[in-house]
């Protein structure tokens, strides 16, 4: 595989993983954008690593995860405090009440290491091997985590 036919096979799995971590399709692109050109350094100084999709999703999951924390830390005090005016955006007005919402909550809900794994999987699709050594971690031991993440989220969404 080539450079080029590696970062168009991963761009729209990397976009989707990055945009259900962030929220946001502008943070997503900004962290997805990263990672490929992290790949394409990579690649070009000692050649490609030995699993592209776990080497670039590791990186796109410690940059959403600093993206995420700073949009964090700029939250408005009001907000933070539960004085928010109450309004919503219209994009949340256009999507309603729908059940993507109830699961999206949920998986907010979920504690950081058990959103990783699913997220990894269900919307980056990455195999259980190169999902785990994206996280350092055993494949037996992400088997595992996503296995009770499936049932905490089931569990949340009632």
């Amino acid at each position: 595989m080539d450079l080029e036919q590696a970062v168009g096979d991963l761009t729209p799995r990397l976009l989707r993983y990055c945009k259900a971590r962030t929220g946001s399709a502008a943070l997503a692109e900004d962290v997805a954008h990263d990672a490929l050109v992290a790949l394409v350094r990579r690649w070009r100084r000692h050649g490609p690593p030995e699993s592209i999709e776990a080497y670039v999703f590791a990186i796109a999951r410690r940059r959403a995860g600093r993206v995420v924390l700073r949009q964090q830390l700029l939250v408005p005090i009001e907000h933070l405090l539960g004085r928010a005016d109450g309004r919503r955006n219209p994009e949340h007005l256009a999507i309603g009440k729908s059940e993507r919402d109830a699961t999206l909550a949920a998986i907010g809900r979920l504690p950081s290491r058990d959103r990783e794994a699913l997220l990894l999987v269900a919307v980056a699709g990455l195999d259980t091997a190169t999902a785990s050594r994206s996280l350092g971690i055993s494949s037996a031991a992400f088997k595992v985590r996503t296995f009770r993440a499936r049932r905490r989220l089931a569990a949340l969404m009632g």
